[in-house]
């Protein structure tokens, strides 16, 4: 920069500003782009946030009823898991060799036709099958094992209970959380039943007269090897449940019974028909199939969108220099451009300084004057006003394209008045 440009540019003060309206029509683009990322975000998010059950012991809920976190820890321990909530598939994946079924509740809904046709599955390659807490619908999978109603009513029993039995898997767990059902054997005696945790605490005591003999088999884990198909009791819903798993030896129990076999089988039976998922409708229910390819094609889409956009014309013009450019279109060239940017305190900037350059050539003022120093001598020459001079050649802003006029037409008088 010349001596004398530093001299007008260091006397007046830049106040270049891009209009707001200007800078959101060069955003426009990217706040498009941004807002149709959302929508497709937001829409993703309503199509997938209904696949999570929150039916009690269902295999996919989260909810402190939930059996997710058992169905994750015996993936991790390289469990093949298998959930489902179709019969057939069910009856299907229970037929293959090493295989358990779990049926953790809706046992009610299940018809003698649709049992005998699990267990046939499961006496294929003599799988296994665990129910948890099947209540008085035990006596629908077999004969041998019965709900304990000899105890009496009055009865309090404690919070926990021990495995009182011969079980490796039992006193390897230790004691377990109490639940509200105890089963026993049918008969008294019958060979290959295994019962353990039996009520313990207050008034936990056997009366005379009832179905099952006192003195029988009886707990809230019970294991029968002697049926066709091998059958365990988990007699504590609470034992497989997010909320009470890691609750006393309940994880140890559960675990030790589900990964005997390389593959477990986790059927949820529904009532609204066999092997038929009848479920409240969720949001996906209400949204056309077209939808979401839709919505995945807006992606690529946005993305040449964008490119287009912002896309360049052609090569870039290379031109040998030097490269004569008449003044006047500088001049006509700057003044689109600040029209066009509304650009008036930038405008008004260059016209302060081109007048201070010629006014400081006319006055033979030396390069190193300053501003002020150049005001000084206008007024010592002309009698103007200081005030008025530092207003028109410093402080004055243009708000709009008539005070623009005005100053240009003072900055002129005020030059036109120089001896």
């Amino acid at each position: 920069m010349s001596a004398q440009l530093d001299l007008a540019a260091r006397g007046t003060r830049s106040t270049v500003r891009i209009p707001l309206r200007a800078r959101l029509r060069s955003a426009s683009v990217w706040i498009v782009a941004a807002f149709v990322i959302l929508i497709t975000v937001i829409a993703l998010v309503l199509l997938t946030g209904d696949d999570e059950s929150a039916e009690p012991l269902h295999y996919d809920s989260t909810e402190r009823t939930g059996m997710k976190a058992l169905v994750e820890t015996l993936r991790d321990h390289e469990v093949d898991v298998t959930t489902t909530e179709d019969q057939e598939q069910a009856r299907t994946a229970a037929a293959r060799p090493d295989t358990t079924l779990l049926i953790p509740t809706n046992t009610a809904a299940l018809s003698p036709g649709d049992i005998d046709g699990l267990q046939y599955a499961l006496r294929t390659h003599g799988n296994r099958l665990v129910l948890v807490d099947p209540g008085p619908t035990i006596s629908e999978f077999t004969d041998r094992i019965t709900v304990n109603d000899n105890l009496s009513p009055l009865a309090n029993p404690d919070a926990t209970s021990p495995a009182a039995c011969d079980s490796p898997p039992a006193r390897s767990a230790g004691a377990v959380t109490t639940g509200e059902t105890e089963y026993a054997e049918t008969t008294k005696g019958t060979d290959g039943i295994t019962a353990c945790y039996p009520f313990t605490g207050p008034g936990v005591d056997e009366i005379d007269g009832a179905e099952v003999a006192p003195g029988s088999a009886r707990g809230q884990f019970v294991t029968d090897t002697g049926s066709s198909a091998p059958l365990t009791v988990l007699g504590n819903r609470n034992w497989v449940t997010n909320e009470h798993i890691d609750d006393e030896g309940n994880a140890s129990l559960v675990l030790s019974q589900l990964s005997q076999t390389q593959n477990l089988v986790v059927y949820y039976p529904t009532f609204g028909g066999s092997g038929q998922q009848q479920t409240p409708p969720s949001t996906i229910d209400f949204v056309p199939g077209w939808f979401l390819a839709g919505v995945l094609w807006l992606v690529p889409c946005l993305v040449v969108l964008l490119l287009v956009i912002g896309r360049r014309f052609g090569p870039l013009a290379l031109e040998h220099l030097p490269v004569i450019v008449p003044a006047v279109e500088t001049v006509h060239g700057r003044a689109a451009l600040s029209s066009r940017s509304h650009d008036r305190d930038g405008a008004l900037h260059t016209l302060r300084t081109g007048a201070l350059l010629r006014i400081g050539r006319r006055l033979s003022l030396g390069p190193d004057a300053r501003t002020p120093d150049i005001l000084a001598r206008i007024a010592a020459a002309t009698g103007a006003d200081p005030g008025r001079l530092h207003h028109v050649f410093v402080s004055a802003s243009a708000h709009t394209d008539a005070e623009l006029t005005d100053l240009v037409h003072q900055l002129t008088q005020i030059e036109s008045e120089i001896p």
